[in-house]
């Protein structure tokens, strides 16, 4: 095969020689990372890795501007180094990146490609589906479960779409900025161009292999006779591209431009895959790759043997490819990144594959939970210098075992950032309540009532309460596949805790106030008079949890459902007290209240279906494990805690 072109490399070389500082060692690594999903910046990428590289220095070095790092045109390829003194031994590894952004940045823009991301993700529950049918003999799943996997899919993009508008709001106020949905569309849009379209998959895994040949070539002509070590850094969707690259590497397959329209293509030189010394994944979905869509895999040739330390890699008789040791590979991903998890399918591709190349083992994997606002997590690795310090002192600068040190996890962090989007939820009912019942009960300001309005905040957090009571047992049944009636009484419970609280500590006079238009209603069930107003309050909000229960399990219907209920019980409270009211409060405070009241509390039941479908099926990787299990004719059954039986490997 013919290596990148001479000139390529020729004004490579001398753009490394230009960033090379005077009286630095030759250089013998070179960095290559490749990003993941999204919008990205020219460079960016590497600047991130290179400083994190650079925070190992003592002092640290100096953070690079982005200038320092310019690839010029698109599809060439960089090697910077950095301002390191010449005895530091970060003054011999180049940094370089793989820049593919721009492909699916076109594709967007035309807008006649990919398809919406709800239809999409239809075709993703329809293809797990058909795994299922095909593998798992007479399962217990049927075809309602998968329709329940649809609208759990579409609850996601509708919640993540709504809760961009709330983040925007913190964004505002200059607490943090996290953009969520476009996480959601960037995602879903790479990942279908990468998975659905081999065109374009060819063309970014093209450019995969142009920029480490291009590298390769380059050092060739800076110093003649050697070879570089090569180590990866590949984020997100990257890992998958960077993954798929080396597979095809090692098989041996040719690799050409898929836009070159002459008859005989001339392919890419792949002799950059004996380069290759070390893998560094973060936030990686390779495992979902290979479950979902395991037709990719198929086509690769990656029987190997390990002689001394060697790989080799045979056609025939005849050694095809040897690499002089395995690829170290070392995977890192947080428990609250909804994209990045464990890779034991792909140890699992690569062992049924017979493929020795990769240095991959169980201990290798490393989860951990270090980032406390989940999905944020995603982005979180490029600024954690732990997680890059170890695989630069396991992998690219490696020291002795007992010196290198696993990246810590914090059980707090692991407890807060699951409870954040609980609490978040209970804070969005406490709002919705506060909104509407001060504007209906004309609670006074404390100069002029303080005995009142010292009771209002107990008032406020007790009906928030209730109200997040009623929304998380009327949801739990909805949202998972029953068993028996384990999750119904799950519902009760939780029901029975925050409703009992309620009533028990809830002021007489605020149970009252509530109860008091369904006092026909009390009369007719008997109720004594002397708890009258808390009687109601509780049976009232029962009707209202249980309400949906009885529909199909649908989420979109039983949310609908839900609101549409309880909103004609508070309209019917508000309405009855405003008539009853013989000072007539104004109207239009208290319609507006109601729809805050409203959108909140819609908001609030979007929020914990989310954050329980992600503490369920994906915080753990037990949706993917799930998946798992059915490829192995098994039919994974729930698990107290887990979520997930595994049946036999």
């Amino acid at each position: 095969m013919n290596a990148a072109p001479s000139g390529a490399a020729g004004e490579a070389a001398a753009s490394i020689a230009k960033s090379t500082p005077s009286g630095q060692p030759p250089m013998t690594k070179v960095v290559v990372a490749i990003h993941g999903i999204g919008s990205q910046l020219r460079s960016d990428t590497i600047r991130s890795v290179a400083r994190r590289f650079g925070d190992r220095s003592r002092p640290p070095l100096p953070v690079m501007p982005l200038g320092y790092f310019s690839i010029g045109p698109t599809a060439s390829v960089r090697v910077s180094r950095l301002d390191a003194p010449p005895t530091d031994s970060l003054a011999s590894i180049g940094f370089a990146e793989v820049f593919w952004a721009d492909i699916p940045e076109q594709v967007v823009k035309a807008d006649d490609t990919l398809e919406e991301t709800q239809a999409w993700g239809r075709t993703v529950v329809s293809r797990a589906e058909a795994e299922y049918r095909q593998h798992v003999n007479n399962g217990n799943l049927k075809p309602a479960d998968f329709q329940l996997g649809i609208g759990v899919v579409e609850e996601i993009v509708e919640t993540i779409g709504v809760l961009e508008n709330l983040l925007t709001v913190f964004e505002k106020m200059g607490l943090f900025k996290f953009e969520l949905a476009p996480l959601l569309r960037d995602y879903v849009g790479d990942v279908q161009l990468v998975t659905d379209f081999p065109f374009y998959r060819k063309k970014i895994v093209y450019r995969f292999h142009s920029a480490l040949a291009q590298i390769v070539a380059t050092f060739s002509t800076l110093y003649p006779g050697q070879s570089p070590e090569i180590y990866i850094v590949a984020h997100s969707e990257g890992t998958v591209i960077s993954f798929i690259g080396l597979l095809e590497a090692l098989s041996g397959l040719p690799v050409t431009d898929p836009e070159d329209s002459s008859a005989n293509p001339i392919p890419l030189d792949d002799s950059w895959i004996r380069c290759v010394k070390g893998y560094m994944t973060i936030g990686s979905p390779i495992d979902k790759h290979i479950v979902l869509w395991p037709a990719l895999w198929k086509s690769f040739a990656l029987e190997s043997k390990l002689v001394g330390k060697d790989v080799v890699f045979q056609s025939g008789e005849t050694e095809r490819l040897r690499l002089t040791e395995q690829i170290h590979w070392r995977n890192y991903y947080d428990h609250g990144d909804p994209i990045g998890f464990e890779l034991d399918s792909a140890r699992d591709l690569l062992e049924k594959a017979k493929c020795q190349a990769f240095d991959f083992e169980s201990e290798d994997d490393l989860g951990f939970s270090r980032y406390w606002l989940p999905g944020k997590a995603h982005n979180d690795y490029w600024h954690d210098a732990e997680v890059f310090g170890h695989f630069i002192d396991d992998v690219v600068l490696p020291r002795a075992k007992n010196e290198v040190r696993r990246p810590t996890s914090s059980s707090v962090v692991d407890v807060v950032s699951m409870a954040l989007p609980y609490l978040l939820t209970f804070l969005l009912h406490v709002v919705a309540v506060y909104l509407l019942y001060k504007a209906v009960t004309k609670v006074p300001v404390a100069e002029e009532a303080a005995q009142t309005f010292d009771r209002f905040p107990l008032q406020i957090g007790l009906l928030g309460l209730l109200l997040t009571s009623i929304t998380v047992s009327a949801r739990l049944p909805r949202l998972v596949k029953t068993s028996g009636f384990r999750w119904q009484l799950a519902a009760l419970l939780i029901f029975a805790v925050g409703a009992g609280l309620c009533t028990w500590f809830l002021p007489a006079e605020a149970a009252e106030y509530l109860g008091a238009p369904f006092y026909g209603l009390e009369a007719r069930l008997g109720v004594s008079n002397g708890v009258s107003g808390k009687w109601t309050l509780l049976i009232i909000s029962l009707v209202i949890a249980g309400s949906g229960w009885v529909l199909p399990r649908r989420p979109n219907l039983g949310r609908r459902w839900l609101i549409g209920f309880g909103t004609a019980v508070v309209a019917f409270i508000v309405i009855w007290q405003m008539n009853a009211d013989s000072s007539t409060p104004p109207v239009w405070p208290v319609v507006l209240s109601g729809a805050a009241f409203l959108y909140l509390w819609w908001l609030g039941i979007l929020m914990f279906d989310l954050t329980f479908i992600w503490h369920r099926y994906i915080r753990r990787s037990v949706a993917v494990r799930t998946l798992q299990q059915w490829r192995r004719g098994h039919d994974a059954k729930p698990d107290r805690w887990l979520g997930l039986r595994q049946g036999p490997r």
